[in-house]
């Protein structure tokens, strides 16, 4: 199911990020999530799936490619609810899930640089969903700004650094 690669003297299964993308909506409350949130919760998980954000943290076209390509493969499903616009997972989407869990305690090749077993990875992306899926949206937002102000330089950083201050000063206490 997954393509093999040679890193030395070992070989592993490569997952694509794609797959990644499809847990992380799999395991949200509902199998289904907005778009904006996977957006933003993908940008906070780079330390995992690696990405290019071309406006971080909100914009990156190699996710919207590899979404397209899970819609097209009728594994998720875009829709409209209320004006917005949600991913859920097909019933193909759960059984290719279902399968991944199968090779729980392969070691897998995640993007190019990652090798992890696939039980490991999908635990560490359960906990990224789990902290942020109910996480309102500001308080989101702005940890994900002052994420991308670490990344950045000089005057691109003080904008990103202030802005994610002021998203999070109405709730600063509620996060403790």
């Amino acid at each position: 199911m997954l393509p093999e690669v040679s890193i030395g003297r070992g070989r592993f299964k490569a997952l694509p990020n794609k797959y990644a993308l499809l847990f992380m909506i799999w395991y949200s409350k509902g199998s289904s999530m907005g778009l904006y949130r996977l957006l933003l919760i993908t940008y906070l998980a780079s330390h995992i799936v690696r990405y290019v954000f071309e406006n971080p943290p909100i914009i990156s076209k190699s996710v919207l490619e590899d979404l397209g390509e899970l819609i097209n493969g009728g594994l998720i499903e875009l829709r409209t609810l209320n004006g917005r616009s949600i991913i859920g997972v097909t019933d193909r989407g759960r059984r290719l899930i279902g399968e991944l869990f199968g090779l729980g305690n392969e070691y897998v090749l995640v993007g190019d640089y990652l090798v992890v077993r696939l039980r490991d990875l999908f635990n560490e992306l359960a906990r990224l969903v789990n902290a942020y899926q109910d996480m309102d949206t500001a308080v989101l937002l702005s940890i994900a700004l002052k994420e991308a102000s670490l990344r950045e330089g000089g005057v691109e950083s003080n904008v990103l650094r202030d802005l994610a201050f002021d998203l999070r000063r109405p709730c600063e206490n509620a996060l403790g």
